[in-house]
């Protein structure tokens, strides 16, 4: 850390402390000398002070050299400094850099679970009554093999719907899990996989990022929608997540379909991602409690006729709070 904490005093040193340090406290935030936005407190270009390599989210501008990055200020490292940011690689993927910092969280599902496709004869009762809650929420036969919901005969997981998430490569990161009782004693209405969900894409087995990419709040909500689509985990969306870095690298087209009561946070994200020239259209999902209320129909309607978000819906958001 005094490591890290000697490379940000030289650099703000040099650029005059014009940076903005991100809360992990390594991501150091400053204006990009590459594609030279007008405006200079627009600070898109990140410098990973640990792993020493820069990466600019608007013009992809991407590096090892910190050095040599001064120089497009007109600036050099000090001499007595050199040592200090030497890079330990030459060369570097961004996000493969990411990733390889993620600490890596295995996930197993539950004890004795089935995918509801494989064994949909099931003769457990409980089991039986998994998969009419899954029908009755919305699954069709394409939808439970997209999605891959399954149940476990598990005491734990008795009469809960099981989602897991599959990463990239096809492995298994994340699982949540449904009660499907309206009622009961059971406290635990959701139980989910213990892993950092910044760290987490909902099946990103399944995304394709050179298309519009379809945002929603829950893993359930995507039972509605269309195939390429993926969820939050919640309902905020920052820079520090994963799913925020992979949509700006990849210049993803932004399709939100957040609960009508938060519109205020829908407006902060699609202002977020606005400002890292990201294309983003809001779904008018008033008059439904949630996406995973709508019918399928419904909810294409409502995607055909969704709006492209402006700044101007910014002030409207903030009047609508007045």
């Amino acid at each position: 850390m005094d490591k890290i904490n000697k490379r940000l005093e030289v650099i703000n040193n040099i650029l005059s402390s014009k940076t903005q340090l991100s809360n992990d406290g390594v991501n150091l935030n400053i204006w990009c000398p590459f594609c030279k936005n007008p405006n200079k407190h627009k600070k898109k270009l990140s410098i990973h002070l640990e792993k020493l390599y820069y990466h600019c989210w608007i013009c992809d501008k991407k590096g090892s050299n910190i050095d040599y990055l001064m120089t497009k200020f007109g600036k050099k490292i000090p001499q007595d400094y050199q040592s200090l940011f030497k890079s330990y690689k030459k060369s570097f993927s961004l996000f493969d850099d990411l990733e390889e910092e993620l600490v890596k969280e295995e996930v197993f599902l539950p004890n004795n679970f089935q995918f509801i496709v494989e064994d949909f004869s099931t003769i457990d009762p409980n089991c039986k009554e998994v998969i009419r809650y899954a029908i009755k929420r919305g699954f069709n036969k394409h939808k439970i093999h997209i999605l891959r919901p399954g149940f476990s005969s598990d005491p734990q997981f008795s009469r809960y719907l099981i989602l897991p998430s599959y990463d990239a490569n096809g492995n298994l990161n994340y699982y949540t899990s449904r009660k499907i009782d309206a009622s009961t004693n059971d406290s635990f209405k959701y139980k989910n996989a213990s892993v950092v969900k910044s760290n987490i894409i909902f099946n990103e087995i399944n995304i394709d990022w050179t298309k519009p990419l379809t945002l929603v709040e829950g893993p359930l909500d995507l039972v509605k929608t269309n195939d390429n689509s993926t969820c939050l985990l919640g309902s905020s969306l920052t820079e520090d997540m994963i799913l925020f870095q992979k949509i700006v690298s990849n210049k993803t087209k932004i399709k939100l379909a957040l609960d009508s009561d938060i519109y205020n946070k829908t407006i902060k994200i699609a202002n977020l991602l606005h400002s890292y020239n990201i294309d983003v259209d809001i779904i008018d999902t008033r008059g439904f409690d949630d996406v995973g209320e709508m019918t399928h129909n419904a909810f294409k309607d409502l995607y055909e006729n969704a709006k492209k978000y402006n700044k101007n819906d910014t002030l409207l958001s903030k009047i609508r709070l007045l």
